[in-house]
């Protein structure tokens, strides 16, 4: 797979019969996905193009960084669990500029997880022969993270609390392992985009997890509901998260909820993190 010069996908992708959301407007289906970031050279020509190109000792990440116009050759797949789910294909005016962020999030070693919204537009054949759909990124919504980075951005917020750093970044991995593996998906549901927002932005799901953390809380569950009120013209939905105290089960529940508006391609957070017991 390749971008020719004026950003065009070349013939290796193949356009999709119909890329509509399933709502039956033709509108594009809208993809917020998290998962890892990864390369794939689509063919064996391709991969062995490469090998002749590179000097022996450099690695592709290398040659990637002294010819960065390589970057629209390769195959960049999104995956989970090792799995590819989609391919990123960066076209028009922003291309240039999403091909050099995807090169610092695979240098980065310390990046856990990404985000790629977008609309699906076709797909693509990998070089194990898997076809997988191909994602036109918005870059502004793209962002990494890791969660030593994001206690680190929380931890500020609880001074003069009793939550150590250490018990705040147990309940977080604890957060984001949930929806990495007990809620993952393909992000293309208005449910599913809505719950991988609060993982990429997990600022507020840190404080509410904070806050339950200093009254000796635990997560127990993650919900997503529609939102019974919306502002006109948006997708609101209700990410829940409730809190228990596993040493005391006649103690209520605490709850927390933030509503996301995932109506754009880059979902919003509306309002302020609203919490309440329940029994």
């Amino acid at each position: 797979m390749s971008v020719t010069p004026n950003n065009e996908v070349n013939s290796s992708i193949t356009p999709s019969a119909c890329a509509c959301s399933g709502n039956g407007n033709g509108a594009p289906q809208i993809v917020y996905a998290i998962g890892q970031l990864g390369t794939d050279f689509g063919t064996e020509a391709r991969r062995d193009s490469f090998t002749q190109a590179m000097p022996p000792d450099m690695s592709l990440l290398e040659y990637l960084n002294e010819n960065p116009y390589e970057a629209q050759s390769l195959i960049w797949t999104l995956s989970l669990d090792a799995t590819p789910i989609y391919a990123i294909v960066p076209v028009g005016a922003d291309a240039s500029v999403t091909f050099d962020r995807l090169r610092a999030y695979l240098e980065d070693e310390s990046i856990e997880r990404i985000s790629v919204p977008g609309v699906i537009s076709g797909s693509v054949r990998l070089m194990s022969g898997q076809v997988v759909p191909v994602i036109i990124p918005e870059v502004r919504g793209m962002y990494s993270w890791s969660v030593p980075a994001l206690v680190q951005s929380v931890m500020p917020q609880m001074a003069g609390t009793n939550v150590s750093e250490d018990s705040l970044r147990s309940q977080i991995e604890d957060y984001l392992n949930r929806i990495y593996y007990d809620y993952q998906n393909l992000g293309t549901t208005p449910q599913e985009r809505a719950l991988n927002f609060s993982a990429t932005n997990a600022f507020q799901a840190s404080v509410a997890i904070a806050s339950a953390a200093g009254s000796q809380r635990v997560l127990d569950s993650i919900s997503v509901e529609k939102s019974p009120i919306c502002r006109p013209d948006s997708d609101c939905y209700d990410v829940k998260l409730s809190f228990f105290d596993p040493e005391n089960n006649q103690r209520s529940n605490r709850v927390f909820r933030f509503t996301i508006d995932v109506s754009h391609v880059i979902p919003v957070t509306i309002g302020q993190v609203r919490s309440w017991s329940q029994s």
